[in-house]
């Protein structure tokens, strides 16, 4: 029987991975809804259909009824959301309650978030450290919430740092590793944020898509975090690359990347396949000086 799924920010780094894998079923009818405001049309799948538009208008753009609704499409940087606040608001709050609400008027049959991993940084209070930490806190609230009061049937993943194909590296919206990509092509120092001993998290794209999938065909509820267990420092991470660094002045993030819950481990028994060191390692030696 054919199942009809949604992605939101489906022309993403991570939606186009899911969408990848979404298409490979046959029985699958597999819709985007992207804003394309980091989503890029070289990110878009044979067999998938892309429609363009905010969430806030889900309603006039999907007229199906969706199985599966993955919400990933929301504003999904943190440093610069603090000059950004009004598109946070408009695409992470107004944009994801129209979207909540959508599943609950279709009465979709599962709902699977794209929760931040930024909720769980300073012991619990990570939420309240920029503005796009924040809306996505309120939002697994909303969800959570939805779940109690009209029983809704949802899934929350938490998502860490995502690497791998696709990933963006030019722009104010460019992600580090494919930033840290592009310096080292360009033979340039690799910027790193004063004081470069903080820590991150970073998951396989690959690995977060299948995880995700995973938890919308056998999780219920909160609490999937899709973490790799190894955690580097950014200093770390430029030094894979072999150097130079230059330290700037910027916001560092988030000052500890946190403990998350591990029912994606537990529960569903998922594991990742690919550590970032690693992953650079093949990078450079792919791509010699």
């Amino acid at each position: 029987m054919q199942k009809t799924i949604l992605v939101t920010g489906g022309a993403g780094h991570i939606g186009s991975h899911i969408i990848e894998e979404l298409v490979k079923d046959p029985n699958n009818k597999v819709i985007s809804l992207d804003n394309y405001f980091t989503g890029r049309p070289e990110n878009q799948i044979d067999g998938a259909e892309y429609r363009t538009g905010h969430t806030k208008d889900i309603n006039d753009l999907v007229p199906e009824t969706p199985d599966i609704v993955y919400h990933l499409g929301e504003y999904a940087r943190v440093a610069p959301s603090f000059d950004d606040v009004s598109k946070v608001y408009d695409m992470n709050i107004l944009g994801t309650f129209s979207v909540v609400e959508f599943c609950r008027q279709r009465q979709v049959k599962k709902f699977v978030y794209a929760a931040s991993s930024t909720k769980f940084a300073a012991n619990g209070n990570g939420r309240h450290q920029n503005p796009y930490s924040f809306s996505k806190a309120v939002n697994v609230d909303l969800i959570n919430n939805y779940g109690i009061w009209y029983k809704l049937p949802y899934a929350i993943c938490y998502f860490y740092n995502a690497f791998g194909p696709r990933e963006n590296g030019t722009g104010p919206y460019a992600t580090l590793i494919a930033k840290f990509e592009q310096s080292y092509l360009n033979g340039k120092a690799f910027p790193v944020v004063k004081p470069g001993t903080q820590k991150r998290n970073f998951t396989y794209v690959k690995d977060l898509a299948r995880g995700m999938i995973l938890v919308a065909q056998k999780g219920h509820g909160d609490g999937y975090a899709l973490d790799n267990l190894n955690e580097y420092s950014i200093t770390e991470i430029a030094n894979a690359f072999g150097g130079p660094i230059e330290y700037v002045e910027g916001y560092p993030g988030r000052t500890e990347s946190g403990n998350a819950p591990n029912k994606a481990r537990e529960e569903l028994g998922w594991q990742t396949t690919v550590d970032i060191i690693d992953y650079i390692k093949e990078f450079v030696a792919s791509h010699p000086r």
